[in-house]
């Protein structure tokens, strides 16, 4: 009996010294090492599930002042120029600017962002309040620089108002 008893206490304590259950995608610990994550949330529309977020941090809480990755992986397919439209729709909505204040971005977004297919994962790393640098499945896309950048585009996930939103960006931010 006693060697089964010490088998166990063995593999309990080599699991729980391997760390946390989820780690974080590639990119994710290439950018912010020993990055935890904060939150993850489901975001559907008439209960299609559309993609799964996960928001990570070095501390594992969410502040706006600090580097952040925001993983979406997505449930369906998506052109490109739908993606963009509705980033720099919800930007406009958040007071980024006019459609026209907002072309050079829509450009930079243009030369970065593919169509993305099932299963497909983009991660935005936040690197400070003007930038950001984008990956596909862990490879490399971009850099954008854009004044506000942080809390114009990634408050469309973190900063919600009301409905789905709210507890979309309530889930990420760890406060669901």
């Amino acid at each position: 009996m006693r060697p089964i008893r010490t088998f166990v206490a063995a593999f309990a304590a080599a699991w729980l010294a391997a760390g946390p259950a989820f780690a974080a995608p590639s990119e994710v610990s290439r950018a912010i090492p020993g990055a935890r994550q904060v939150g993850e949330a489901r975001y559907q529309v008439l209960s299609v599930t559309l993609f799964e977020a996960e928001l990570w941090t070095q501390s594992g809480a969410f502040a706006w002042d600090a580097p952040f990755a925001l993983s979406l992986t997505y449930e369906r397919s998506a052109r490109a120029s739908t993606l963009i439209n509705r980033s720099i729709s919800e930007m406009r909505g958040r007071g980024a600017g006019s459609a026209q204040a907002l072309a050079p971005l829509r450009a930079q977004f243009q030369r970065c962002f593919p169509d993305v297919a099932r299963g497909d994962r983009i991660t935005g790393v936040s690197t400070g309040a003007n930038t950001a640098r984008f990956y596909r499945n862990g490879a490399h896309l971009c850099d954008i620089e854009w004044p506000g950048f942080r809390r114009h585009f990634f408050g469309i996930w973190l900063a919600g108002r009301d409905g789905a939103a709210a507890r979309l960006s309530a889930e990420l931010r760890g406060e669901a």
